[in-house]
């Protein structure tokens, strides 16, 4: 029989274009990787050993037997290791190496049973033999060597279409396609020995795994080279199924400030630095870039003695600097250990985890359970919210505000109340900040302006003495660009002058969305608002924008007055009495009118009636009630 060599030649320019690809584009990154280039060497090899073996076995006489054996030899052990290695390749892939271990192990014995046919072969001729002119051909048990392989490769079929959860569609019909292509050959090859066509197609198979699933951009972060949040959500799914891992979690504080103020070249060089330094520390576990400055660490089941270990050595390391060219740098740091699936219900609690910021000035610790927790109560807030605004379960309240010159009730704020049969009161300073974030709070904001509106013209607050009801506006309702025509839309249906309304802005929205601000407080100024600033004081002062918006009154945050004059001791410091004493005498010389919220004591109202104050505000005149309440108060206090 004449063995025809053109396959295997053309299939070594495959493999060594796959090699070179392998080192100039995509490095060794994952374990499955490294596996991967196994196949690829055992490819090789088993194309070499396979032209020498075909060559001798074409020509007997011209060859020596040693070396004819030899050939023979090598290929049948690489090109048999070949089906083991790939099976070997899928569990590493799929990130089911310690949680099927005894099945890993088990998969070995065909393997050993091959080695143990070749090695007994020179006594027995079972699995070949030379015949009286001295050309190769198959023994009786040769049979034996095509069942494994085809063993490997239905046992491969059903593997991956048993895990297909655990990797792309796509990933999944290349793995099975590479099966396929290298199926048909050997079917091919045990009726026509002299085509040596399955070395071939094995590579052309290898090759299609190369760019569908061994892609370095599907796989590696190009800030720190490792793994990405890709690679990681599909090692998650196993480990949470699988059960008995742990991940380990460490997050560094305000990468935004970082990347703004060091900007974004050399802040992903240190963070390049920090990946190589936690890849040291982690050399037997997969590491992952989530990005964000979080990282991860998918361990197995490990004892808290190791991880406590861990987060001494993270923590000691995150106390010294980091460094890039003459920059140097320490960072607060997050470290948190999650078990699989203890700790966690679901895959999206454990995404939570992952993405939750944090926003520490010191390194801590991440507690799971209260993460999830709040999280959790987040997510049922926004059900809250949703079901309220359906079943318009929302109330408008009411807090009096005190003139000091008069003596009566000048005006009062509106205060949007989440009352839920099953969850009872839900506090404003818990479902405003997560209305905002989901959207929703602009469809509170109207209707607590429409209640408003209706509210005032109803009952005829005007006669009652009430100059106006502040409304807070939020951030969000600020980036909206149809709030003028909706608040405009509301005075026409309640037939009231904007006069009657006025706009409460916070320090913080002035400060993060300053030209958006200007635009829509200029709007609704043209419409006949009036403004109030409100928590002046809180740490976002920016005098020159006050210049811009036209407040008529300041409102300071009741922690200043607190400071200045505890309503539960009667006593302050004197240097934050100083400060308010200063603050308003300034704002009054600037010609606003000054407003102090949190007022609950006499001593604290005779205080600010001493620093001349115009407006009080707290619970010393009355808490937020209910507007028939509040309509009555005012009925009594201002007769």
């Amino acid at each position: 029989m004449h063995y025809h060599i053109e396959f295997d030649i053309a299939a070594i320019i495959l493999t060594i274009f796959i090699t070179y690809f392998i080192f100039y584009k995509k490095g060794l990154v994952r374990r499955a990787n490294r596996v991967f280039l196994v196949l690829i060497g055992l490819v090789f090899v088993s194309e070499i050993s396979d032209i020498f073996s075909s060559l001798s076995n074409n020509d007997p006489d011209s060859a020596q037997r040693w070396s004819q054996d030899i050939w023979n030899y090598i290929y049948l052990v690489a090109h048999n290791a070949l089906a083991y290695s790939f099976t070997v390749y899928l569990f590493f892939l799929l990130d089911l190496v310690k949680k099927k271990k005894k099945e890993l192990y088990l998969l070995t014995i065909p393997f050993i049973g091959d080695l143990f046919l070749l090695l007994i072969n020179p006594f027995t001729g079972l699995t070949f033999y030379y015949d009286a002119q001295g050309y190769y051909k198959h023994g009786p048990l040769f049979s034996v060597m095509y069942g494994i392989a085809f063993f490997y490769m239905v046992f491969s079929i059903i593997f991956v279409i048993r895990h297909r959860k655990y990797l792309e569609q796509s990933k999944v019909k290349s793995l099975l396609a590479f099966l396929f292509i290298s199926f048909v050959p050997v079917v091919v090859q045990m009726f026509f020995q002299e085509y040596l066509l399955t070395l071939f197609f094995e590579t052309v198979g290898l090759l299609g795994i190369l760019f569908s699933i061994e892609n370095k951009e599907d796989t590696i972060s190009p800030v720190t080279g490792m793994l990405n949040r890709f690679v990681l959500e599909t090692a998650l799914d196993a480990a949470m199924n699988g059960g008995g891992n742990t991940l380990i979690l460490i997050k560094i504080a305000n990468l935004n400030y970082y990347n703004k103020t060091i900007g974004y070249e050399n802040m992903n060089a240190i963070l390049g630095r920090i990946s190589v330094w936690l890849e040291k520390q982690y050399p037997l576990y997969s590491c992952y870039d989530c990005g964000r400055g979080h990282f991860a660490i998918l361990c197995g089941d490990v004892d808290r003695e190791e991880t406590e270990t861990s987060r001494k050595k993270v923590f000691a390391r995150f106390q010294e600097s980091w460094s890039k060219d003459n920059l140097s740098l320490t960072f607060p740091v997050q470290f948190g250990v999650v078990r699989l699936p203890d700790d966690v219900r679901t895959v999206e609690n454990l995404q939570m985890l992952i993405d939750e910021p944090f926003d520490g000035k010191e390194s801590a610790n991440l507690d799971a359970a209260e993460t999830i927790a709040d999280y959790e109560r987040r997510v049922l807030v926004e059900q809250l919210i949703d079901k309220a605004l359906k079943k318009k379960n929302f109330v408008v309240w009411y807090q009096p505000i005190w003139d000091a010159h008069t003596g009566k009730v000048h005006s009062a704020e509106a205060l949007c109340r989440l009352q839920d049969e099953e969850y009872g009161l839900i506090p404003p300073d818990e479902f405003i900040p997560i209305a905002e974030q989901s959207g929703t709070i602009l469809d509170i904001g109207r209707m607590v302006f429409e209640e408003v509106c209706r509210f005032y013209q109803e009952e005829r607050l005007k006669k009652l003495g009430l100059d106006y009801i502040e409304v807070n506006l939020s951030v969000v309702q600020c980036m909206s660009s149809n709030l003028k025509e909706i608040f405009e839309e509301i005075l026409k249906k309640y037939a009231l002058d904007a006069g009657c309304i006025n706009l409460e802005v916070t320090e913080s929205a002035t400060a993060s969305n300053q030209k958006t601000m200007v635009e829509t407080i200029d709007y609704l100024k043209q419409l006949g608002f009036s403004f109030s600033l409100d928590d002046y004081g809180t740490g976002y002062s920016n005098i020159s924008y006050m210049y811009e918006m036209p407040f008529s009154i300041i409102k300071i945050d009741k922690s200043i007055l607190w400071k200045a004059m505890d309503p539960s001791k009667g006593e302050g410091k004197k240097e934050a009495q100083i400060y308010l004493e200063n603050t308003i005498r300034m704002l009054k010389e600037m010609g606003y009118s000054v407003l102090v919220e949190g007022v609950e004591t006499l001593e604290q109202k005779m205080l600010l009636e001493k620093l001349e104050c115009d407006y009080f505000q707290g619970y010393y005149f009355s808490k937020p009630v209910e507007k028939q309440v509040f309509r009555d108060y005012v009925r009594v206090v201002n007769a």
